[in-house]
């Protein structure tokens, strides 16, 4: 048994966990981590200007800005995935309390594969953006696991119907797909294509949202 268990007589049933302690710990790591994607972002000194000119010296904050941001945008969406699940959050168990933990373990990596992503433009080390994307996909592999422990948990089906329910789950798995796939990419595309194969989510979301809304799902399916 977990520690976020106990055994009340004798039935054995979660234990309930501070909702809003949870959600303030998560925002708040959500927020450093995004904070600190800008650490690496500093002007050219005097003697990388002196050196290579200020033009090469501003060109060579370019990778660093590309990376920023496709980081920036990514932790925002996770974020904001992150409020749609838990909005729907009235008993807080220790699947979810763990779930949420690993998820934040790697969105406090964010940072670090961020600098390497940038590097990788440079030295074109595709380990560099395999590293990336494997953050990535943990953070999007725990964001679905933990829509998934909440569709089930709150009775979503019975409350969104089940096609609502189901796309919950849908929508989650397009992004951890890929991301995923994008691991072996690393190691035969250039580095400059991770951000366009990212962007590739938003279209594919969208198409599946309309396929997928267009089957019926049986009102007694489970999610």
């Amino acid at each position: 048994m977990s520690g976020g268990e106990r055994v009340d007589g004798a039935n054995a049933r979660p234990d309930v966990f501070p909702h809003d302690r949870v959600v303030f710990f998560s925002d708040a790591v959500f927020a450093i981590a995004i904070t600190l994607l800008a650490i690496e972002l500093k002007p050219p000194s005097e003697e990388v200007i002196a050196r290579v000119g200020a033009g090469q010296g501003w060109g060579e904050l370019v990778p660093l800005f590309i990376a920023f941001f496709i980081s920036f945008m990514v932790v925002g969406q996770f974020w904001l995935g992150h409020m749609q699940t838990w909005k729907y959050v009235t008993r807080v168990t220790g699947k979810l309390v763990w779930c949420s933990i690993f998820q934040l373990m790697f969105v406090a990596l964010m940072p670090f594969a961020t600098v390497l992503y940038s590097e990788a433009f440079r030295a074109h080390g595709p380990g560099r953006f395999a590293f990336y994307s494997v953050v990535l996909t943990g953070i999007s592999f725990f964001a679905w696991l933990m829509r998934k422990i909440v569709v089930r948990q709150e009775g979503l089906v019975e409350k969104l119907g089940p096609t609502e329910a189901r796309w919950m789950q849908v929508r989650g798995l397009i992004s951890l797909l890929v991301f995923a796939v994008s691991i072996p990419l690393a190691f035969v595309l250039p580095t400059w294509m991770g951000g366009i194969i990212f962007a590739l989510i938003f279209p594919l979301i969208a198409l599946a949202k309309r396929i997928f809304h267009r089957v019926p799902v049986p009102a007694g399916s489970s999610a």
